[in-house]
């Protein structure tokens, strides 16, 4: 029998290597569609809000006359110069220059920072409650 009298009696023919394989490849990209996580953009949730806000205040305000791909510097100057000190003062970053791993310290000491100052307020708050 030839392949047009089956296809005329309802017989399917098997899928060529070429309709595998492509197969094989959307599913791949549906698998990895699905499983992809979103975008964390600049901020990871290491990042706080106020960490954020005062990176922005500063690029509007005291880094505006640097570029945005050149003011990393500049910007976590202005967010903390004790963490700045500690991370960036021994060998500070080149105009344009991303340190990943300076980067992650320099946010663990603002998150650091902030989450003691957080305290402090909160201690305060305690003891002019007590004192009334």
């Amino acid at each position: 029998m030839s392949g047009a009298a089956r296809s005329r009696e309802g017989g399917a023919r098997p899928p060529s290597c070429f309709q595998r394989a492509l197969w094989v490849v959307l599913l791949l990209a549906l698998a990895s569609v699905c499983n992809a996580k979103p975008s964390k953009g600049k901020y990871s949730p290491s990042t706080s809000k106020v960490h954020w806000k005062k990176e922005g205040e500063c690029a509007r305000n005291d880094c505006k006359g640097f570029h945005n791909d050149e003011n990393e510097d500049c910007i976590s100057q202005c967010v903390s110069q004790v963490c700045y000190d500690e991370v960036y003062a021994s060998e500070p970053l080149e105009l344009g220059e991303v340190d990943r791993a300076k980067g992650i310290r320099f946010n663990t000491c603002v998150r650091r920072q902030q989450e003691d100052e957080a305290k402090k307020v909160q201690e305060e708050r305690k003891a002019a409650k007590a004192a009334r």
